[in-house]
């Protein structure tokens, strides 16, 4: 009997941890789609001539999705742009959850990224950064996980931010 029960015991832990043996990234993988920033940002351009040129109905609009791709880091911050943070806003508050938008208040620096030869300054959480300046170096890869928010203005100004929620580094 006692041995049976260690039997029990020991396939019931083999099934457990095959179960939870998955990768830490995976949760990450399924709700950020991999995706090209280059052709997103292009894609984001042309719908906003259509919409200017009165091609598409409407003046303006916003939309929030999550997005993951690869960059190089190029070692370099900056305060965001006021414009940028408020944009954000904007559309966090219309399509996010607007109980989680005083977090936005903690925002204060983007980082440089290279993507496909074209330099991309992206925001970043506030507890984020002393890890990504420990961790990755300039010129290093790394796969970014980002809150995509895009707002084109009644002004015509068209605002595509990629905050960062997560990184890791590629090896």
């Amino acid at each position: 009997m006692k041995t049976r029960r260690i039997v029990i015991v020991i396939a019931l832990l083999s099934i457990y941890s095959l179960t939870y043996s998955q990768n830490e990234w995976d949760s990450w993988n399924n709700n950020y789609k991999e995706k090209s920033i280059t052709q997103l940002i292009r894609n984001e351009r042309i719908y906003a001539d259509s919409v200017e040129n009165g091609l598409i109905e409407g003046e303006y609009y916003l939309r929030m999705d999550n997005y993951r791709f690869q960059a190089t880091f190029k070692g370099e911050k900056r305060p965001i742009p006021e414009e940028i943070l408020q944009s954000m806003k904007r559309v966090y508050k219309a399509v996010g959850q607007p109980e989680y938008l005083s977090t936005f208040d903690k925002i204060k620096n983007e980082y440089l990224f290279e993507i496909d030869g074209n330099e991309y300054w992206f925001p970043i959480q506030p507890i984020l950064e002393k890890p990504l300046k420990k961790e990755i170096n300039k010129n290093e890869k790394v796969y970014l996980y980002c809150l995509f928010l895009n707002e084109h203005t009644i002004k015509k100004e068209l605002y595509n931010t990629l905050f960062i929620s997560e990184f890791k580094k590629e090896y």
